[in-house]
């Protein structure tokens, strides 16, 4: 009867003394190991999200206006990240390209004015998970302290390969980074405009210098690949350097066939300036390209590489206003994954997303005082100041007032100037009648820009000139658009502030010629201008280094670089002349034919001083620019 209870005792022993045997190394084992778990290679999918050319825009809400905007913001946008990644909470890696720091008074206020808490994007940023994010060429506007503890305040990465010391030639920032997600390595190299170069001061890049983004790029690729990179994606600060001919905002447009030079018009770039389509098609493995710099929302272009693989592209414009939503659909060919099909699509940010609370929170302070900061009384004027097409479409006061100011912060540094040019940027700037803000002094010129004197020939002047009109169609005097913005060229379409308003020249316009025969006189001082002539000019770092296509004033001399940006001798000048005129101000030296200030604007805003009728300093009344019909 006990012979059970005996084997029972026997086969615990043995359990006992085979678990004891597994814990003592001594101990000698016949045991199997344990089979390794088979890999996962079933087909997956990766997410990358994208922003882009934030500029310190983190509310809703436009500072140079004083208005909300429901259609931007850091906050808006976090509220799509969030979502988006909730829905492959696993795969999804968030990228940014660029152009953070710098761009509203909140990004002003907490670089020049105190640097001393974390930058508020360093904040916002870093509580959304971003991967990595390459530098933009507006980065470096403040100087590389700024930089660079903008840098030390995040939590990833700031990438720029082409970035270099310019002694040795070695890496200034992280060239690119390798994560893994979902078993899948993604590697992300990150490059910027070679622009910065020609854009900035020389004292905010001391040392550095910036190399080609696409010589780079065949550099570094196959780094990557060798270094285990399943998945290429570029994350460069730079776009396409052609738009479509026709409407750039129809998705559709950017699917058009690249080679086919019909169906794209060029943006009149800087050499190297945007190269994103030329390393698309010129370096072998690249899967994705995630761009920023021409402030364009674009859904995807598909692109093929140097073994006909298709590439795809995508930038989600500017300011917050979108998220651009890649999906990678990534099979295991046996020996590594790779990429089998792409898509992408842009998230639109508009009043039905909300903004995200953790965001909002973080930054709360910080746009508050930015707020209090731009709404301070500097200055009073007798009458509005009218921005805009009102202002572009006629020799405008606000124009003059801009072109004032530079010639005499230029006077202040010893140079007496013979001729200003300025922008309008945008079509929200202006000046009211009575009490002036610094905030209406900023949204008269929204851009940090600095000041540059230079020597220049009347050949530059000439040219600059007749490149000037690029920025209209060809019109009928007798059958203009309905609206003002429609006197603009469509292809490609030129942005406001490559329409330079300039002083002391007599110039004029004829829009019903076609482009390049449209400048009908050119006189300084009552005489013809001579190719051969010198002048000395006031004009901001990013015309003056050829932005926006003006490469003619890259043959000129520069004499001098301000420290101070445009923007607050704008604000200086009017805190020392209370009551201004516009009145005062305006001086009449060109004009338009034919007449866009009065269809459009004389029934709302009365007529304009250097109206049509008006006599010119040191024109003629009758020659080329006289409009058919006035006397």
């Amino acid at each position: 009867m006990r012979l059970p209870v005996l084997m029972r005792e026997l086969r615990t022993t043995s359990v006992c003394l085979v678990g004891a045997c597994s814990l003592l190394t001594a101990c000698e084992s016949t045991d199997v190991p344990p089979r390794p778990i088979p890999r996962d290679t079933s087909p997956r999918t990766l997410t990358l999200l994208q922003t882009s050319d934030l500029h310190t825009n983190i509310f809703p809400w436009d500072y140079f206006t004083g208005k909300p905007d429901a259609k931007r913001g850091v906050a808006k946008v976090a509220t799509l990240i969030k979502q988006e990644r909730e829905k492959n909470p696993d795969c999804t890696l968030l990228v940014d390209t660029g152009d953070t720091i710098q761009g509203t008074p909140l990004g002003t206020y907490y670089a020049l004015v105190d640097n001393a808490p974390r930058h508020p994007m360093a904040a916002a940023m870093s509580e959304l998970g971003y991967v990595a994010m390459a530098v933009g060429n507006h980065e470096f506007n403040y100087g590389l302290d700024v930089l660079n503890k903008f840098k030390s305040e995040v939590n990833f990465p700031l990438l720029g390969a082409n970035v270099r010391d310019s002694a040795d030639g070695s890496e200034v920032f992280t060239p690119y980074v390798l994560t893994k997600v979902c078993d899948v390595t993604v590697g992300i190299l990150g490059l910027v405009t070679p622009g910065v170069a020609t854009w900035e001061r020389a004292e905010n890049i001391p040392g550095l210098r910036f190399d080609d983004p696409l010589e780079t790029a065949k550099t570094y690729v196959p780094r990557m690949k060798q270094a285990g990179a399943d998945v290429v994606v570029v994350a460069i600060h730079s776009g396409p350097d052609r738009q479509p001919v026709g409407s750039a905002s129809n998705p559709d447009s950017w699917l058009a066939d690249y080679t086919d030079d019909s169906k794209w018009a060029d943006r009149g770039n800087l050499p190297g300036e945007n190269e994103a389509v030329q390393i698309a098609q010129g370096v072998p493995d690249v899967d994705v390209l995630l761009t920023g710099h021409t402030h364009q929302p674009i859904p995807k272009m598909l692109l093929k590489n140097p073994q006909g693989r298709e590439v795809l592209l995508t930038q989600p414009n500017r300011w917050g206003s979108h998220l651009a939503d890649v999906q990678l659909q990534v099979t295991w060919n046996g020996e590594r994954w790779g990429v089998d099909a792409h898509d992408a699509r842009l998230h639109v940010v508009d009043d039905k997303v909300a903004a995200d609370a953790a965001v909002t929170q973080l930054t709360q302070n910080y746009h508050d005082t930015t707020v209090a900061y731009v709404n301070q009384k500097i200055g009073t004027t007798t009458a509005p100041f009218p921005g805009g097409f009102a202002g572009r479409y006629v020799d405008s006061p606000l124009g003059d007032l801009i072109n004032i100011v530079q010639e005499e912060a230029a006077h202040e540094a010893g140079f007496d100037v013979d001729l200003s040019l300025a922008a309008l940027f945008t079509n929200d700037g202006a000046l009211p009648a009575g009490d002036v803000t610094l905030r209406d002094a900023y949204s008269i010129y929204i851009y940090d820009n600095t000041l540059y004197v230079m020597e220049i020939n009347g050949s530059i002047l000439r040219r600059a000139l007749e490149m000037n009109t690029l920025y209209f169609g060809t019109l009928d005097a007798s059958n203009l658009p309905a609206r003002p913005e429609g006197a603009k060229a469509t292809s490609p379409v030129v942005a406001d502030y490559n329409w330079d308003l300039y002083s002391r020249i007599d110039y004029g316009y004829d829009l019903t010629k076609p482009a390049g025969s449209r400048l009908t006189h050119l006189r300084f001082q009552g005489a013809d201008v001579t190719d051969d002539q010198v002048f000395i000019v006031a004009i901001n770092n990013y015309r003056a280094g050829g932005g926006g296509g003006y490469a003619m004033f890259k043959e000129g001399r520069v004499l001098w670089t301000s420290a101070d940006g445009v923007r607050d001798y704008v604000a200086r000048y009017m805190q020392s002349h209370q009551g201004l005129s516009p009145e005062a101000v305006n001086t009449c030296n060109f004009s338009l034919v034919p007449d866009l200030y009065t269809p459009y604007f004389a029934s709302t805003l009365g007529p304009a001083k250097c109206g049509p009728s008006v006599g010119r300093q040191g024109g003629d009344l009758r020659g080329p620019g006289r409009l058919p019909g006035h006397q």
